[in-house]
Order: C-alpha cells, then structure tokens, then sequence
C-alpha cells in the first residue's frame, strides 16, 4: 500500500461529529459503543461502522478507542473546524447559518484552501498601515486617552501574530499558540491583556503531525523595556500601557507591541524568534 498523508484521510463533517462523540464517549467512561454514538447521532449503528471502519484500517481507531495518531488527527480537523467558525462568526455571518457555511466549506474545500482563507482574515486588522499613518485618519493614541474612552471591564479582542522581517505580512506560528480571542482586564489600577496558551498543531508536507506550545514569552514596551512575562495556569499578562495605539477610524482603534518567544517542537526547544501582536479595540 502507497503511503499517504493524514490529509488523504480528511473526514466530512458527518464523520468529523462522529469522531468527536466517540472522544466524549470516552472521556465519560462510556468506552468503545457505536450503538450509543447512533443513538446520539440518530443514525443506524450500521452507518456509524462504516463511518469508523477506515480509521481503524489505517491505525486512527483501535477496539479501546482512539490510537495516538487518531488522537493527533482528531485534533487538527477540530482546530480547523474552530477556525472556519471564527472566520464565518468574523464576517457577520448568524449563528444560525454558521453550522450551515462551517459544513458546507469543510465539506467541499480542501484544507489548504481552508487555511489560506482564515488565515486572509486573520489579515483583517490593516497591518500594512499601522505604524506608518499614510492615511490622514490615522492618528497616534496615548494610553491614557484610549483608557479615558474606555469603561473598566473585561472585553474580547480580536489579535493575530505577525512574522518580523521580510516576511511581515504573513502571520507567525506562534498566531496558532494562543486561544482567541484574547481578553482585555480594564480595573483602572491594572489593566492587562490576557492571553491563553494552546497547543500549536501543524502537518508537514510528507504527512507527519508536529505539535508544540510557547515556552517563555518576553514583550518589548513603546517605552522600549524589555519584560518577562511569566506562563502561570496557562495564562500570560500583557500589560496594557505596554501597547502602542493608533485610531484608524472613528471606530476602530488598533494597538500593537513587539514580543520574543521561544517554543517546543515535539521535544525540540526553537530558538527565540521576534514578532509583533496586533489587536482590534
């Protein structure tokens, strides 16, 4: 038998929800039942081997449940499952018709097309003009104005990760190693933005999946200072005052500051690599 990628065994949406209730099955102590995942799917028992028959053909399913790779694999189409959520909630679309475009989309359009499209919205915070003010809307913001403008809360921002260098347009790898979105602490006396840390899943081009995560992140200020930010429960504190803002428009106000990470590939530590976060207010 020819060897295939992970990407040749991509399921559809049926069998994506199928996958994903064997894994609630499990993780209830409920083991291996294809009766029950009919019964919760409201199909046939039959449907259901026929749906699980080719994971476990090709080392994805065994009789106890889930094989390593059959873990790793599951991962990744619910992270693009995620993603394609994000991208259709993003551009306005109901949550009512978001079920109906997330299947649609998964369904129909390979994962690299799906990539490249949420990864193009991720694109959506105009990075090419911040920093530069070419428009005459943009205008530079303190700290103190935008927090005047603010209410104390906690808020959802929306935040993507670029690369620095040549390459400034294209998100880093290190976009992947955060949940979204990111929540902004406004207390007055200390106003942070938090971020969570993920798993970062990735699938070479010969077909081998490599995970990681972010091991120490640092962040340079608009006041150029250099800071530790510890990784406590998960969780890293960026300073708010930190940040550098423009107001694009009367509505829409971006921020930005640099940071230096390092991060583990499989049990590999990469060096420290530099981008630069941006964040929608």
């Amino acid at each position: 038998m020819c060897d295939k990628t992970m990407e040749n065994y991509k399921p559809n949406m049926f069998q994506l929800q199928c996958l994903k209730a064997l894994e609630i099955q499990i993780e209830e102590g409920k083991g291996y039942n294809e009766a029950e995942i009919g019964r919760k799917m409201q199909v046939n028992r039959s449907t259901i081997s026929r749906c699980f028959k080719r994971y476990r053909e090709e080392g994805f399913l065994e009789d106890k449940g889930f094989t390593r790779k059959g873990k790793e694999f599951l991962e990744y189409y619910k992270m693009i499952e995620a993603d394609l959520y994000h991208y259709f909630a993003s551009i306005g679309i109901n949550e009512q018709q978001q079920r109906q475009a997330v299947t649609g989309m998964f369904d129909t359009a390979d994962i690299d097309t799906i990539q490249k499209l949420c990864q193009k919205e991720k694109m959506h915070l105009k990075y090419e003009s911040i920093g530069k003010n070419e428009s005459k809307e943009i205008t530079k913001m303190t700290y103190e104005q935008l927090c005047s403008s603010l209410k104390k809360g906690i808020y959802q921002v929306a935040f993507s990760i670029y690369r620095q260098g040549k390459d400034w347009q294209s998100l880093s790898m290190a976009d992947q190693g955060f949940e979204k979105p990111a929540y902004l602490h406004l207390k007055g006396d200390k106003n942070y933005l938090e971020l969570a840390v993920r798993e970062m899943k990735a699938m070479t081009k010969g077909g081998a999946m490599l995970s990681g995560h972010i091991q120490t992140v640092k962040c340079r200020s608009s006041k150029d200072v250099l800071t530790d930010l510890p990784i406590q429960d998960k969780k890293i504190q960026i300073p708010f005052e930190d940040f550098e803002f423009e107001q694009l428009s009367e509505t829409e106000i971006t921020g930005q500051i640099q940071l230096f990470m390092t991060s583990s590939v499989g049990e590999k530590r990469m060096p420290e690599s530099m981008a630069t976060l941006i964040l929608k207010i």
